[in-house]
């Protein structure tokens, strides 16, 4: 255990590692039961985020997302007490690139 984790805190290193060696089990690992992940997809801004509910309906998504084939990486972290901010650069096969902006809420240290 980190002292991160012993401070009830989310072990962002852990969580980075996940993310960036595509291992949806780990990064699961890091969410509550209950968690509700919202997708905002910025080339549509009037449009409904993409939610979801709960850990089984984000595995689904987690392993769909890490199962294109794509390279992650993580940067410009800020780590605050209850929140993570970070952006993810998803670079494709053929090239393309897609970078997201996430915000977590973190209780208890798992992401709510």
């Amino acid at each position: 255990m980190t002292r991160q984790e012993a401070a009830g805190r989310l072990d962002f290193e852990a969580l980075r590692l996940g993310i960036e060696r595509c291992d949806p089990e780990l990064v699961l690992s890091f969410y509550a039961d209950e968690a509700e992940l919202s997708i905002v997809n910025a080339d549509v801004p009037k449009g409904s985020p993409f939610e979801l509910r709960g850990k089984a309906e984000i595995a689904k998504h987690l392993r769909a997302v890490f199962g294109q084939k794509t390279s992650h990486r993580v940067e410009r972290e800020v780590v605050g007490e209850g929140r993570v901010t970070f952006r993810e650069e998803c670079e494709y096969p053929d090239g393309g690139r897609v970078w997201v902006e996430t915000t977590l809420e973190v209780r208890g240290g798992k992401i709510v």
